[in-house]
């Protein structure tokens, strides 16, 4: 019987790793919070959004997550400060198995309102082979997908607007009315943030 320990090859876990995924998701989570504190005095509508992500992201430290997204966002730093990581193609496939866990479990995620949603294998932020269906998706899981665009477009110094403009019915399927609205929060959080 396979150990955790040996299924997430923790051995390759550096310390410097989990405290960059502990730092940088706490962090996130945090801007996530910001921002539908926003939207939450903005419209009553979404009185409780706040509360609710207090939860955001929270099973990323899970066991079923939390090693595969170490590897996640150390492969974004690297990225970022233009550093080689190399990962093995076990765990590329972890990781891609956590992702997809991820978006099928937290609401804020459109996957998570698709039946036959999937992930890009190849580069988790672009667009699969098929649309993802999210025409379904409740308001306040809206409110939180912006507060959490805008958080990470804040981490990568640009915008959610841009997100939404590369994705928003190319890779998820949004009602007009959804669209509509996404693209109203997004205006609220951004004129709110620059006006910080």
């Amino acid at each position: 019987m396979i150990t955790f320990k040996e299924y997430y090859n923790m051995d390759q876990v550096t310390d410097e790793m989990n405290d960059w995924f502990i730092k940088r998701t706490n962090k996130h989570i945090e801007l996530v919070q910001k921002y539908a504190k926003m939207i939450e005095d903005y419209d009553s509508e979404f009185n409780g959004l706040l509360e609710r992500c207090k939860e955001h992201d929270a099973s990323k430290f899970e066991d079923s997550e939390r090693i595969p997204y170490i590897f996640i966002t150390w492969r974004y730093k690297c990225k970022r400060d233009g550093k080689p990581f190399e990962i093995s193609n076990d765990m590329k496939d972890k990781m891609v198995e956590a992702s997809l866990s991820h978006v099928k479990h937290n609401q804020h995620h459109p996957e998570y309102w698709s039946e036959d949603s999937t992930i890009n294998k190849e580069d988790r932020d672009k667009p699969p082979e098929e649309m993802v269906d999210a025409t379904s998706m409740d308001e306040m899981s809206i409110a939180e997908m912006v507060a959490d665009w805008k958080a990470v477009g804040t981490e990568m110094n640009n915008s959610a607007k841009e997100w939404a403009d590369k994705n928003v019915n190319i890779r998820w399927k949004f009602t007009d009315k959804q669209k509509d609205l996404i693209y109203e929060l997004i205006e609220v959080v951004e004129r709110l943030d620059n006006d910080i």
